[in-house]
């Protein structure tokens, strides 16, 4: 049967993909489904147990625990459980997600940050470090811009993501269309999710005087790598979302994109605006000078095996968790 964009995760989600298709185990992982009160809302949390500070694993754009993305053989699983080795590791649902509350607002960087924090106050946690891979590395900048003396240290797969680079109206409207793809949720619950984080952009973009005095690592790997997500939707999966078959439910945005792949004028002249207004180098150089000599990278080129194959993927975050174990004894000594 051909792989669909439904069925498997696309270069939207980035590692999903191999993450959902990683070679089984004979038992289930052990985690541990939780709720808890932080006040305003009830979050629900995977706990995934382990000894030593808390690492708290924030949630990409999907709940791989539950609905369309779970698969309990999931790379994600192993690689959880080898931080637990040194970390005790959490995993919450934001709002809206899971057994989280869905109070249908609140979904923007600055709000959900807040509930992270919250998070910790209920656990009696006053600082924990934070793994953050695509949207998740928002909030994970947001807290080190706003909250750093509630962080021991950060890990980021790849640099934050920004999902709109500019304000020109045919990029924005490009996103509108392109970012209700996935099957977590209805249509318009994903355009109040995706739309809420759209306008996100780090401080130290407008700010270069500001500096992060916290201990960070990021692994920089070019296969995954989404800060312009409009750019690499285009160049990626357009074409796929064009011809999936939604049942009727993304007709308007599949007309869009139909459409717009068969005027070769105005493709190429999107195509161009996107490039225009990507913010990528300014990401780069601002990730280097807010974090300065805090800042530990980590390129894909030290790990030399092919990432499509699922077994040197699950190699691969492994790598990563033996290089995160190694921080946070750097960080803690």
């Amino acid at each position: 049967m051909k792989p669909t964009f439904k069925n498997f995760s696309s270069l939207l989600f980035g590692f999903v993909l191999i993450c959902l298709r990683a070679q089984a185990q004979e038992t289930p992982w052990n985690y541990e489904s939780k709720m808890i009160d932080i006040g305003e809302i009830q979050l629900e949390y995977y706990d995934h147990g382990g000894e030593g500070p808390l690492l708290i694993e924030v949630q990409d754009f999907h709940n791989y625990y539950e609905g369309p993305y779970f698969n309990q053989n999931s790379t994600m699983f192993p690689f959880l459980e080898k931080l637990s080795e040194g970390f005790h590791v959490v995993a919450p649902m934001r709002r809206g997600y899971g057994k989280s509350s869905d109070t249908k607002w609140g979904m923007d960087v600055a709000t959900l940050g807040k509930d992270l924090l919250l998070f910790m106050d209920a656990l009696g946690v006053e600082k924990a470090f934070f793994y953050g891979r695509f949207p998740g590395s928002q909030e994970l900048t947001w807290i080190a811009e706003h909250h750093p003396e509630r962080i021991y240290g950060l890990i980021y797969f790849n640099n934050p993501i920004v999902l709109v680079h500019c304000t020109d109206l045919e990029v924005i409207e490009f996103f509108e269309n392109i970012s209700v793809f996935t099957p977590d949720f209805d249509k318009e619950k994903l355009k109040r999710i995706m739309g809420s984080r759209a306008i996100w952009r780090p401080d130290f973009l407008t700010d270069l005087d500001l500096r992060m005095q916290v201990p960070a690592l990021r692994f920089i790997n070019p296969e995954f790598e989404k800060t312009n997500f409009n750019q690499a939707m285009f160049e990626t999966e357009m074409k796929n979302m064009s011809e999936e078959d939604w049942k009727g439910t993304r007709d308007e945005e599949q007309q869009y994109l139909k459409d717009l792949l068969s005027d070769s004028v105005r493709y190429e002249q999107l195509y161009e605006k996107l490039k225009a207004c990507n913010l990528s180098a300014e990401i780069e150089a601002g990730m280097k000078r807010a974090f300065g000599d805090n800042l530990i990278t980590r390129y894909e080129a030290e790990f030399p095996q092919k990432l499509e194959i699922e077994e040197a993927f699950r190699e691969y975050m492994l790598w990563q968790a033996k290089h995160i174990l190694e921080f946070k004894e750097g960080v803690m000594k």
